[in-house]
């Protein structure tokens, strides 16, 4: 298992993710739409650009943070599709490993 775990949430008006430390449970680096910063460069809040452009500020957040590797696991809930896989394929064209867990 990979140190540091990929959590994506999605709603119907805004999208997060963040990667988690495993062990210790600390936020290594984190991004939103409802960021004031990310906020002004968006249309919307919840659509695939805005997705790609979360995927784009994490991988840049989580370099500056010296990790390049991540682990997903969709929720029960989640399916692998849309905006979620929009959001891991943005964190793995900017260059972070994310291996990618589906049951």
């Amino acid at each position: 298992m990979e140190p540091f775990t990929l959590d994506v949430f999605i709603s119907k008006r805004f999208v997060s993710a963040s990667i988690t430390h495993r062990v210790t449970s600390k936020q290594v680096a984190v991004a939103g739409t409802n960021s004031k910063d990310i906020k002004a460069e968006l249309k919307s809040r919840s659509d695939i650009p805005a997705c790609l452009a979360i995927g784009r500020i994490l991988s840049q957040r989580a370099r500056e943070a010296d990790v390049y590797t991540a682990s997903y696991t969709p929720r029960e809930r989640d399916k692998f599709e849309g905006k979620i896989r929009a959001v891991v394929q943005s964190l793995i064209d900017n260059g972070i490993d994310v291996k990618i867990y589906l049951d």
